[in-house]
């Protein structure tokens, strides 16, 4: 994934340079100063690797770097679907990799960061919490793939995956709007729902603001006031930042990743790949 990161950052860097004396811009970087125009190679760049949701939002580029980098960042808060493009196209790619054999041997994730998130009595369980085989998972509540992934993983759990214990660990890097979802289903955990609250969002349709959360809360029989405060408290901010430092430790980049019984699977888990899951979850004891 490096290696296309610095292919792409290479051909924008050619790119600019041939413009240079083309173009009118007031830096010399050749791009006009249009924030759109580099938010669309670079953003769709570095989300891939990480850097726009773990790096402090930072999106310079290497000109005109105050003034871009401000600019980029509006752009990108006022047009976020940029990013989940971006993410959707490289999944697309890796899902297509997985089906023709082209995928990595899986990667084995750090002992004792699993035994830390599993013995996180702030993290929360779906299936069974005594399950044997644990699925942790770091999504966000507004990428298509990790929807598609919870769907499919609920319904396999209803189906008889009974020994799967599953950790979903809200790690929102699609700015704001993801940031206030977590906090909503983070809050209903407060009133014994977060289980309810995650599946209620991921079958929503449309934009999720404060309003349609509380909407979908009153759907619940949710105390909307003890939930607006729980929130926007500092427990949950806490707990945000708690996941933040595990998806740090575990070198995030992207979502969504699993750690499937200790092995890393960098993208959804779906169809086949979720089916084999299945079954070496009824083999472990």
């Amino acid at each position: 994934m490096i290696k296309k990161l610095k292919k792409v950052v290479h051909k924008a860097k050619a790119a600019v340079a041939e413009k240079k004396e083309a173009c009118n811009c007031e830096c010399g970087c050749g791009c006009c100063c249009d924030p759109k125009k580099k938010a669309g190679v670079l953003v769709a760049a570095l989300v891939v690797v990480g850097l726009v949701g773990f790096a402090g939002g930072r999106l310079g580029c290497g000109c005109c770097p105050k003034k871009m980098e401000a600019q980029m960042t509006e752009y990108v808060k006022a047009n976020p679907k940029i990013i989940a493009d971006s993410v959707e196209a490289y999944y697309r790619d890796l899902e297509a990799k997985q089906r023709a054999g082209q995928a990595a041997e899986p990667q084995v994730a750090p002992a004792e960061l699993i035994a830390e998130i599993v013995n996180d009595k702030s993290n929360y369980v779906l299936g069974n919490p005594k399950g044997k085989f644990v699925i942790i998972e770091f999504f966000d509540h507004q990428c298509g793939w990790c929807k598609r992934t919870n769907k499919e993983m609920r319904e396999a759990i209803a189906k008889g995956a009974k020994n799967i214990r599953w950790i979903p660990i809200d790690t929102p890097i699609f700015g704001e709007a993801s940031e206030t979802i977590a906090r909503y289903v983070l809050a209903a955990g407060e009133q014994g729902k977060y289980a309810e609250m995650h599946e209620a969002v991921g079958n929503a349709q449309g934009r999720l603001d404060e309003a349609a959360l509380l909407k979908l809360a009153e759907g619940l029989k949710l105390n909307t006031t003890k939930l607006q405060a729980a929130a926007n408290g500092e427990k949950i901010r806490r707990k945000l930042e708690a996941n933040r430092k595990y998806a740090q430790k575990m070198n995030i980049r992207g979502v969504p990743m699993l750690i499937v019984d200790g092995k890393v699977n960098p993208g959804a888990l779906l169809g086949e790949n979720l089916e084999k899951a299945v079954k070496a979850s009824h083999d472990k004891k």
